[in-house]
């Protein structure tokens, strides 16, 4: 069983490298928006508060956006750590490889992943 787990790994190396170097960049721009949030400046006149405000509210988007991101990055390290990486979780087929080299946090193949969007849709 232990080889079957190296030859998975092998199989989606360059998928978790490109995992954990987007984790990386997503913690780090996370950082610079939190540090960008507490910078002080006070805005000169009603103008310059509106932009500050709409500014601030565009970051705080990202930020979630971002957040979220994250969180599924993480679930696909482990799921990968576990060898469970690329299998669907609606219908357990594996995940074409395709779609893991253009979104490789899936967790749902095509199929399972319309139908979810279709469910939620309605």
């Amino acid at each position: 069983m232990a080889v079957a787990t190296k030859q998975v790994s092998a199989k989606h190396l360059a998928i978790e490298r490109a995992l954990r170097s987007r984790r990386e960049e997503l913690m780090a721009r996370l950082q610079d928006h939190r540090h960008d949030m507490t910078a002080e400046r006070v805005p000169d006149d009603t103008y310059a508060l509106a932009s500050r405000t709409l500014l601030e509210d565009l970051t705080v988007d990202s930020m979630e956006r971002e957040r979220q991101l994250l969180v599924e990055i993480e679930g696909a390290l482990e799921r990968l750590e576990d060898g469970e990486f690329g299998v669907c979780e609606g219908c357990g087929t594996d995940i074409p490889n395709r779609r893991l080299q253009a979104l490789p946090w899936a967790r749902y193949c095509i199929d399972c992943a319309e139908r979810r969007q279709t469910y939620w849709m309605n």
